[in-house]
């Protein structure tokens, strides 16, 4: 049984779920993937410069991937746990914000 039975909201529904979740997995891979590798002593700023550039990519390969799909719940699954995942990572590998105010009282 499908998700959503009518085929216009299932229609509007793909086209929904392709452009905002597409567009809200890209930025958070964007923003979350350099923190990520900076953890493993890669340079941060052009980590995010390579990956705003294939965040494009990105972009369109989600959105030719939940317009193709036969399965739209499980899609849907997909892209949310990736875009929690992603989230989770972003916060995480987050720096303190006050260390900096620490260091520049310490000196």
């Amino acid at each position: 049984m499908p998700l959503i039975s009518h085929p216009t909201m299932q229609l509007s529904y793909r086209l929904l779920l392709a452009i905002a979740g597409g567009f809200y997995l890209s930025i958070l891979a964007t923003a979350a993937v350099p923190g990520i590798l900076a953890l493993s002593g890669a340079d941060k700023a052009g980590a995010f410069v390579w990956l705003m550039l294939l965040s494009f990519v990105w972009y369109s390969l989600i959105i030719l991937w939940v317009i193709s799909t036969k399965r739209l719940g499980r899609t849907s699954l997909i892209l949310l746990l990736l875009s929690a995942g992603l989230y989770l990572s972003l916060v995480y590998t987050a720096l303190p914000t006050d260390v900096s105010n620490k260091t520049e009282q310490a000196g």
